[in-house]
């Protein structure tokens, strides 16, 4: 018999009333823009003010999407060619396209056993060009953010948080997306707060802030709801990536409900590994902040890849339909990435690869380019823990799992 395992959707599982009436106050006002409408629009700014409240930030942008927010501060930190920037191996694929987007070099980066970037293997990859570091809280779990920003403040290279899977984590009681320059959350279908769509930027650097606004919109920073030339530095070109009043008033909604879905998903997650305690022949992920983790994913490593493929196999025929091999795991592997692997340019021109600027940046994205992260992907699982599990179900789980990785 097969599992009711419910759509690994955390945020959608949580939607109510609350979400339905901030959708309707946006359409009754007519006002779907969020500068102006037929009435003053509010949402937005209220996202970003329920998000700098939440964070500890001073300044939140709300924009249309996490790649958008990924390309907003590209242009922003004023990357590219001759820029490289280090990305982990096990990312999603917009991590990586930011930076070509940017006519800048990515530069892989070794994950370790917690399935985020490797600080070791990070000061290893360090070269005169590099210009941004971009750590991934991957699968909902932190990096390890004090050696990563003692190795960034080190070589003076500014970092860049990926948190669009980690939303509502933390790092020794410090919420991630604070660390860096730049913090990076998505509210896409799949995170632990959703919109549908959206995404969003934090920042304590009041310029930074003032050249993301430009950049997110018209190259030029909105002032009292209304484009203002101010004569700073903040000009450069905009990318037509503001979020909509619609987006907004679900996204300010749901992130008050973030610390709520996050115990949930922790809470699930620690009972399966207790209950899988003692099982042979797995280990667990290794968490660099286990208080921190948010709990949407449970990575299990085995001894031996075709154990990890059969046993993959097996959860899915057991009802876990989204339990995957990492090996397997589509755009969220570097050497998935077609574009990546073949070095795919923008346009004719053969950019950003074939750039001057770049011509000392000659990398190699097949697979084999990282080893380390290779063989940890090669014999481990990835779980989708959904948000609200029942009792019932987390035993299930565990003892499909028991199942599946038995010999």
């Amino acid at each position: 018999m097969k599992i009711c395992w419910p759509d690994p959707f955390p945020g959608i599982h949580w939607l109510d009333e609350q979400e339905e009436q901030a959708v309707s106050d946006v359409l009754r006002r007519g006002s779907l823009f969020r500068y102006y409408g037929l009435h003053a629009p509010h949402h937005v700014e209220t996202f970003e003010a329920v998000a700098r409240r939440f964070y500890g930030a001073k300044h939140a942008l709300a924009v249309n999407s996490g790649t958008g927010a990924l390309i907003t501060a590209m242009t922003a930190l004023a990357l590219g060619p001759g820029c490289e920037v280090i990305v982990p191996s096990f990312f999603w694929v917009a991590t990586v396209g930011a930076v070509v987007q940017a006519n800048a070099i990515p530069v892989l980066c070794e994950v370790d056993d917690s399935f985020t970037m490797d600080p070791k293997d990070l000061e290893r990859k360090i070269t005169s060009r590099t210009r941004l570091i971009m750590p991934v809280h991957m699968a909902g779990a932190p990096c390890d953010m004090e050696a990563i920003m003692a190795i960034a403040d080190r070589h003076g290279i500014p970092v860049l948080e990926d948190c669009a899977q980690g939303n509502g984590g933390e790092f020794h009681g410090r919420k991630l997306g604070t660390f860096g320059k730049l913090g990076m959350f998505s509210m896409q279908m799949n995170k632990n707060v959703t919109a549908g769509e959206g995404g969003l930027l934090i920042t304590n650097d009041e310029k930074l802030y003032e050249r993301c606004v430009s950049a997110h919109d018209l190259g030029i920073p909105w002032v009292n709801g209304a484009p203002c030339e101010t004569g700073s530095d903040a000009v450069t070109w905009g990318c037509g990536r503001r979020m909509s009043e619609l987006c907004g008033s679900v996204a300010a909604v749901q992130l008050k409900k973030l610390p709520k879905i996050v115990d949930q998903m922790r809470a699930s997650k620690r009972r399966i590994k207790a209950l899988l305690q003692g099982t042979a022949g797995i280990q667990f992920r290794r968490l660099n902040d286990e208080a921190g983790d948010t709990g949407p994913f449970l990575i299990l490593t085995l001894d031996d890849p075709h154990r990890a493929e059969k046993a993959a196999e097996r959860l899915r025929d057991a009802g876990l339909a989204s339990a995957v091999r990492i090996a397997d795991y589509g755009l969220h592997v570097y050497y998935h990435v077609p574009g990546l692997v073949r070095k795919v340019p923008l346009s004719p021109a053969g950019n950003p690869w074939s750039l001057p600027q770049n011509q000392a940046s000659v990398y190699d994205y097949e697979k084999g380019a990282c080893p380390q992260s290779d063989a940890l992907f090669a014999r481990s699982i990835l779980i989708p823990v959904p948000s609200r599990l029942t009792l019932e179900q987390e035993q299930q789980a565990a003892e499909a799992i028991r199942a599946a990785v038995a010999p």
